[in-house]
């Protein structure tokens, strides 16, 4: 069991390092309002593109790990850490340098790429958790969707991020009432519920 305890707590500190640059830039998870028009795309993301009045280029695009995509015309395009509306006037802007004359692009995200974070220790269903842009996730809901504490539960979770442990108090997480002040989880954080000493 300890074993398979660490192997999941090596995934979580891969994800996280592989994940820390694009989530500080997007503040992912930084707040409850991750659903925004405004959040950034990040790899893995699936864009839908359209250039108005061009029919038969492809509409679908999925953003490499290092952050483009290929389009027509353009070749290779940086998108990642950009939003919609960011990426529309870039392309709006490539595109009238040589090709178009006043072209007009529509941009929407079509699939969020599925991120996780991990959750060890004192809970009933320790493992992996998807996180959702449509539904922010923070500890306290993190803990509940991974089946609540255990009998063995103490009073300490200990939350991993970009490598930096915190000791935090479930009872004083659960007296918070100010989304402001809450920990709204990001890909890669680690979750671990504490077991009592006897």
């Amino acid at each position: 069991m300890k074993l398979a305890a660490r192997l999941v707590l090596f995934l979580g500190i891969a994800l996280s390092a592989s994940w820390g640059a694009w989530a500080q830039e997007a503040g992912a998870g930084s707040s409850p309002d991750a659903s925004s028009p405004d959040r950034r795309i990040a790899p893995q993301d699936l864009l839908n593109i359209v250039i108005v009045g061009e029919s038969g280029l492809p509409t679908d695009y999925r953003v490499s790990a290092s952050g483009e995509i290929q389009f027509p015309f353009l070749g290779e395009v940086q998108v990642a850490g950009l939003t919609p509306r960011e990426l529309r006037q870039r392309l709006e802007e490539l595109l009238s340098r040589d090709y178009f004359v006043e072209p007009e692009v529509l941009v929407t995200v079509r699939e969020y790429r599925q991120d996780y974070i991990i959750i060890l220790g004192q809970v009933n269903r320790p493992g992996t958790l998807p996180l959702s842009p449509e539904q922010p996730m923070d500890i306290l809901d993190a803990i509940a969707r991974a089946g609540g504490v255990t009998r063995l539960a103490r009073d300490t979770v200990e939350f991993i991020r970009d490598g930096k442990r915190q000791r935090l108090s479930l009872e004083r997480l659960k007296r918070e009432n100010d989304p402001s002040r809450k920990i709204w989880l990001r890909p890669g954080d680690i979750v671990e519920v504490k077991e009592s000493v006897f």
